[in-house]
This record gives structure tokens, sequence and C-alpha cells, in this order.
């Protein structure tokens, strides 16, 4: 769906905020880079979170961090992921969804 439409705009702007999250009424809304993508909750049926220990090499060495996805499926296939740095953002929107979507397969 696109966030230029009214419907989805409206949403967007009262959505609550976990990081780069927002969940709204109709959609969970996400940022990656400077783009906004809006995945409208008919869309997806499945829902689970991923972490990953991803390293870095720089002049002085190498440095390692933790990433995290909530990744969202439909019939078994992963539609997207919404990645962030922090895991709570992750967890704290985890259980926003689970609260808002109760019907919906959380985890794998």
């Amino acid at each position: 769906a696109r966030l230029d439409s009214a419907e989805y705009a409206a949403d967007f702007a009262s959505a609550e905020k976990f990081g780069p999250y927002r969940i709204g009424e109709r959609a969970f809304y996400f940022r990656e880079g400077l783009k906004q993508y809006c995945l409208p909750y008919a869309d997806f049926d499945q829902v689970f979170r991923r972490a990953m220990l991803c390293s870095a090499r720089h002049c002085g060495g190498v440095d390692n961090f933790d990433t995290f996805w909530l990744v969202f499926c439909r019939e078994g296939e992963e539609l997207c992921q919404a990645k962030t740095i922090d895991e709570k953002h992750a967890a704290a929107a985890y259980e926003a969804l689970q609260r808002r979507l109760p019907g919906l397969k959380f985890g794998v």
C-alpha cells in the first residue's frame, strides 16, 4: 500500500511508534534507510522475530553488533523484513502486534 493515500497517511500519523516501527489501526509501518514502508494487516498472516550477529571490519579491527528483524510472511513465504539495531524496539513492536492481531500466527 502507498503511504501517500489519505487512509494510510492518517493511520501513519496516529500510529504508535517503536523506534523505526509504527503500528496503526490498518497497517504496520517501518523505515529502511530513507524509505518508509506500509504493510497492511491483510497482506500477511505470520510474524516472527529474527536476530543476527553482524561483523563490521574497519581500520582498527572488527566490531560485532546485533541486528534484529520482524519478519512478515504470507502462506509460509517471507514478504519482508523490518530491521532495527535495538532489540527493545523489535520486542515491543512484536508484543504490540500480538495485542492488536490476536488471530495471527506468531513465531516460526
